[in-house]
């Protein structure tokens, strides 16, 4: 229908088309590095057929912000940015009733998906000496049909993240598997699944179970925020990787201020509460290749490592001080490598893992 004003011809009916683009949400997050929950821009008929929850709105009104929020006891997972919730969320979990997701791509061209720990605690190891390889008591596991090696992670571990390689054919899936031993009163998760197109320009490079962005940040291994007398996980291999910034050559590497920030086991000796580097780093350790104490590209003749262990953070072996760490050979990376060993002096050292803050130097 139509009408004439004017000699101007006017429709009653008008068709509004937007992307589904990302969009903050109304939502408010109970912890974690994000204050609203991130959603996808819908009309409202999407969103409820999808099975969304509208918090808000965008695409100038003509939209809602749609957020997919999972707490079911097991579910398949098929849209971007879905919030995987224990059932009874934000109230802790006290069953011990196993758990296991299924993610689907949302588009055929997603190659990765990135699990953001807005909030995730469960029970850790059972104490501070990897006692029979340190098993975690609850577990979280992440498996693929791409073959990626990805540690079973326990423990407090709210603001983690990791990258998953799902595959790049349409049909890959990747498993969300939670697993409990025992009763417990902290069991409580909230994870983000975020899917990430094939060759996309925030997609993780190769080998890199953490990447982040940024002129500084934080790294800390698994379960670090347990200050309650357990330790960093046992038996993970993984690397974590930060970009570099247009302009900057170097990364500078030193402890953060919590306590215990750099303790990890070294050999059987004493000399595990000294740094210890390369060759005596055989069990538990942190690899940078290339290590230095100068932050400048070229800085010729300084002492170079690839692996620190040990009680304190330093190139000087058998130092009783941490020390600056600088790395200038670019891509940036950091690999954690632990073992299922029990460890030495782990009564009277502690092996919380590892805290390092970086900044980018620049050229």
């Amino acid at each position: 229908m139509e009408f004439d004003f004017h000699g101007k011809v006017f429709s009653v009916f008008s068709i509004v088309t937007f992307n589904n683009n990302p969009c903050q949400s109304s939502s408010s997050t109970s912890s974690g590095n994000s204050a609203f929950r991130n959603g996808t821009c819908f009309t409202n008929n999407e969103c409820v057929a999808k099975g969304g929850s509208v918090q808000g709105s965008c695409a100038s009104g003509f939209g809602v912000c749609c957020v997919f929020v999972i707490s079911d006891v097991s579910r398949t997972i098929s849209e971007n940015c879905t919030y995987i919730q224990n059932p009874g969320f934000p109230t802790p979990l006290t069953t011990s009733t196993a758990l296991s997701y299924s993610v689907a791509k949302s588009s055929n061209d997603v190659c990765f998906l990135r699990l953001d720990f807005e909030s995730f605690s469960l029970q850790g190891p059972a104490d501070t000496l990897e006692t029979s390889g340190g098993v975690c008591t609850d577990t979280f596991v992440v498996t693929t049909q791409t073959g990626q090696q990805i540690p079973t992670i326990c423990g407090q571990n709210a603001g983690q993240h990791i990258y998953v390689d799902i595959g790049n054919q349409a049909s890959d899936t990747a498993t969300l598997a939670f697993t409990f031993t025992g009763s417990s009163s902290n069991r409580q998760w909230e994870i983000k699944v975020s899917q990430i197109p094939c060759g996309a320009n925030f997609a993780p490079s190769p080998g890199c179970l953490q990447y982040v962005t940024g002129l500084t940040g934080r790294l800390t291994t698994f379960n670090f925020l347990d200050v309650t007398g357990s330790s960093h996980l046992a038996s993970t291999q993984y690397t974590q990787c930060i970009r570099q910034e247009a302009g900057f050559c170097c990364i500078r590497y030193q402890v953060c201020g919590d306590a215990n920030s750099f303790s990890l086991d070294t050999t059987m000796m004493a000399a595990a509460a000294a740094a210890q580097t390369d060759n005596t780093c055989t069990l538990d350790y942190l690899g940078i290749e290339g290590a230095t104490q100068q932050c400048q590209v070229g800085s010729g003749g300084s002492t170079t490592s690839e692996r620190f262990c040990g009680n304190f953070f330093s190139t000087q072996s058998a130092g009783t001080a941490n020390s600056i760490v600088c790395d200038c050979s670019p891509p940036f990376a950091v690999t954690v490598r632990t073992d299922a060993m029990q460890d030495a002096n782990a009564a009277t050292q502690p092996n919380r893992g590892v805290c390092l803050m970086f900044d980018q130097i620049p050229c």
